[in-house]
């Protein structure tokens, strides 16, 4: 359904550009929920942003259907964002405070034609009932509402315009974990209903291994590693992968780890690179645990070990 070919976002000047997404592809089927996770700062929200063309695309192609959105414009481009739709990570700060939760609502359904002026109010208090909110709610304005109702009622704007495509960037990080898992729950189940596509970026390892059947990892605005979830968690090809989830808390794990008979945790010294500077070889390597000398000068490509897996390390095979 959707195929990202050679993605770039760059800021800045031409002649020092910060790099944020740097040659990023891959594809995602309809009704499949992908994870794309990293650190803070490697380019996985403004990749995110850039597939709905709110952030400028250097270069690539994002194909939906085999047409490239990247050239659309004007009621072209207000088509292709009625079958994808954006959760935003804040749900305090995505929706306006002037709005009432009917009149933003009923602005999602009108702004595509999604139904008629009769069935908009029958249409907004389907949405509330279908995030698990009370239809009586819409007269009401976004600071009466909890976090994880308002992550509710950015989820119900997203589903407004009934979209194929839902990128969701970290919308359960601000909430409490218990909130976490209701809207978890509430997501897969949506996206099972509905056949939704899904795109679910995070930090967290062990959220994206609840909701997603296939993990990408980013670092410094590339992929690095690509597998199916089960794949990635029983052996992981890359030591990016292999620090983050070592990181994965995990109570079994920190018992062995006492008694001596479990990996400990892989520390990443420093901090991520500046994307304005390029680094020679791999990216990686001023913080990788397993570099050797090639790796300080040769750029690893992205290839396939398994079905399915793909690691960018010279070494991956020795993992």
């Amino acid at each position: 359904m959707l195929a990202v070919e050679d993605l770039r976002v760059y800021y800045g000047k031409a002649q020092h550009p910060v790099r944020a997404v740097d040659g990023v592809s891959f594809s995602l089927r309809r009704g499949e929920s992908l994870g794309l996770v990293g650190e803070s700062g490697c380019g996985k929200s403004t990749l995110g942003r850039a597939l709905l063309r709110l952030e400028p695309i250097h270069a690539g192609r994002v194909l939906l259907d085999g047409v490239d959105m990247v050239r659309l414009r004007g009621a072209q481009l207000k088509a292709f964002r009625g079958r994808a739709q954006m959760i935003f990570q804040d749900p305090y700060g995505s929706l306006n405070p002037r709005h009432s939760i009917g009149g933003m609502l009923r602005e999602a359904v009108a702004a595509h034609g999604r139904t008629t002026r009769e069935n908009r109010d029958e249409r907004v208090a389907d949405l509330l009932r279908a995030v698990g909110l009370d239809p009586s709610y819409t007269r009401r304005y976004p600071h009466e509402f909890s976090g994880g109702q308002r992550q509710r009622l950015g989820l119900a704007r997203s589903l407004a315009v009934e979209p194929e495509l839902i990128i969701a960037d970290e919308p359960v990080s601000a909430l409490d974990v218990s909130v976490q898992v209701q809207i978890l729950n509430l997501l897969k189940d949506l996206q099972q209903q509905l056949n939704l596509a899904l795109l679910f970026i995070a930090h967290d390892l062990a959220v994206v291994r609840y909701v997603c059947s296939r993990i990408l990892v980013m670092y410094l605005g590339k992929v690095v590693e690509s597998a199916p979830a089960p794949a990635l968690f029983a052996h992981t090809r890359h030591p990016y992968s292999e620090a983050l989830l070592s990181a994965v808390p995990d109570v079994a794990k920190g018992l062995a780890a006492r008694a001596g008979g479990a990996q400990q945790r892989i520390v990443l010294h420093g901090d991520m690179p500046s994307p304005a500077h390029t680094i020679p070889g791999c990216p990686f390597h001023p913080r990788c645990h397993r570099a050797r000398p090639r790796c300080q000068t040769e750029v690893p490509a992205l290839r396939e070990l398994a079905p399915g897996h793909c690691s960018a390390c010279h070494f991956a095979e020795e993992l």
